[in-house]
């Protein structure tokens, strides 16, 4: 007996019969999971818009600008046609190019869409984007909540890291718009958060991408089938399908197809893989599945929503917070004040910084324990232009000197090893190395005492 794939006509016939599982199952091209800037911006891209250079770029790059200009025009039926940078390739033209990424080709976008940018420069990007019906991919963007991704979901007061114009996405100026935007938006150089999170659902309008989006969306499987062809469409691009891999039945040997040097016919290469992707939207407080069946998947959804973990003993304790949303809600809701025992912060980035920051502007005590010496060259701090964050080079200034705060102490150099269910924990550094518990000196100061074993460190 031989295993032969049936004829996928002869299946859909069949299923036609037989079936009385059916659910409704979606195709598309391309699945994007994650609707934040780069879902976004792929989108446009699917959509069948192009970039292409401007020629405007010598005096900026010159080595770039004369690596773009040596692709020529493209000649189809004697018509000259530029080539699109897609259609380049794209490893040569990003060839020792420098910036903030370690992506050649993010580099590359970059130069092109925003030259100069990381000497703070705002000038024209090189690249115009033209639009062909050709050149449009079916996709689905599919994200948790509006187009955005976590930008809808932090604190809309908060100003940004980078400036605001570079947060714009391609042929939506962001300055223009933040120019349209008077009641709702400040016209600082670095942009509220509230600005960019309504900056990207406008951006969806402005440019209809919005039949591509699925939003309010969670996606809860992905997994890869295989299947003879492209599932037939009906109604659109709705297929009722019970599975998708090709069938086997058993065949008698005389069933078994041959060629004339009587050898078996076999395909001449195996069925192409697809993927499965299922989850379910949320609208009006109903949960609908879905499930999409697609030859392409990228995931676009960042990874600003899984917070770092330390691996220790006690990390996930009640009052261990990996959020700083979390946070600012115990500080607003009155559970952490002015009175409270002093909060432990760990480590040296940004989210540390905005968590002391939030702290310290409704008076809440902090310990912060960093590894890192403060005089290492690698500390996001000494990377940012003082005039433009004063905020962050505030606590930078304290971590240097901690002893000149009142309600800050900082530990330089040391790893917290455990969290221990009294509130205590564990750390090691070259000052000190033991069990300590943090508590206020009298209730009415805010000096700090930590005690490790029988040594004391006072913060007057």
């Amino acid at each position: 007996m031989v295993g032969v794939v049936e004829n996928p006509e002869d299946a859909d016939r069949r299923d036609s019969i037989e079936d009385d599982t059916n659910f409704e199952v979606g195709y598309k091209d391309v699945i994007v999971i994650g609707n934040g800037p780069s879902g976004i911006a792929l989108s446009y891209f699917l959509a069948g818009n192009w970039p292409y250079y401007n020629g405007l770029g010598e005096d900026l790059h010159e080595m770039l600008h004369h690596r773009l200009a040596a692709s020529g025009p493209r000649v189809d039926n004697n018509n000259s046609e530029q080539y699109s940078i897609v259609e380049q390739d794209l490893r040569f033209l990003s060839q020792d190019l420098e910036g903030r990424s370690a992506n050649p080709i993010s580099l590359l976008f970059d130069m092109l869409n925003h030259p100069q940018a990381d000497l703070g420069l705002e000038l024209p990007s090189l690249l115009n984007w033209n639009f062909s019906t050709k050149n449009t991919i079916d996709h689905l963007v599919i994200g948790r909540g509006p187009p955005g991704g976590a930008w809808q979901s932090m604190d809309g007061s908060v100003l940004t890291i980078s400036l605001g114009c570079w947060m714009e996405l391609p042929q939506m100026n962001f300055r223009e718009w933040q120019a349209s935007q008077v009641s709702r938006c400040s016209r600082e150089s670095r942009a509220a958060v509230s600005s960019v999170a309504q900056y990207y659902c406008d951006y969806v309008k402005a440019h209809n991408l919005g039949r591509y989006f699925l939003s309010n969306s969670i996606v809860t499987e992905v997994n890869q089938v295989v299947r003879a062809k492209r599932p037939r469409r009906e109604n659109g691009d709705i297929l009722r399908r019970r599975g998708y891999e090709p069938r086997i039945r058993r065949h008698t040997i005389c069933e078994v197809p041959f060629n004339d040097s009587r050898q078996i016919l076999r395909p001449e290469s195996p069925p192409p893989l697809l993927w499965e992707v299922k989850g379910f939207s949320i609208e009006n407080g109903l949960c609908s599945p879905f499930t999409y069946i697609t030859k392409n998947v990228v995931l676009a959804s960042g990874a600003s929503d899984q917070p770092n973990t330390l691996g220790i003993p006690g990390e996930n304790l009640s009052f261990v917070l990996h959020s700083l949303n979390r946070l600012e809600q115990l500080i607003v809701s009155g559970h952490l004040n002015k009175n409270s025992d002093p909060i432990l912060v760990i480590g040296a980035g940004l989210s540390a910084a905005d968590a002391i920051i939030a702290a310290r502007f409704h008076s809440v005590p902090v310990i912060h324990i960093f590894r890192r010496s403060v005089e290492d060259p690698n500390l996001i701090f000494r990377q940012l232009p003082q005039n433009m964050y004063p905020e962050y080079h505030k606590v930078y200034q304290m971590m240097k000197d901690s002893t000149g705060y009142d309600g800050y102490k900082g530990f330089e150099q040391h790893i917290l090893l455990e969290v221990r269910s009294d509130h205590k924990v564990k750390i090691v550094g070259p000052t000190c190395c033991g069990i300590a518990k943090v508590k206020r000196k009298t209730s009415e100061s805010l000096n700090l005492t930590v005690t490790f074993g029988n040594k004391s460190i006072i913060h007057s």
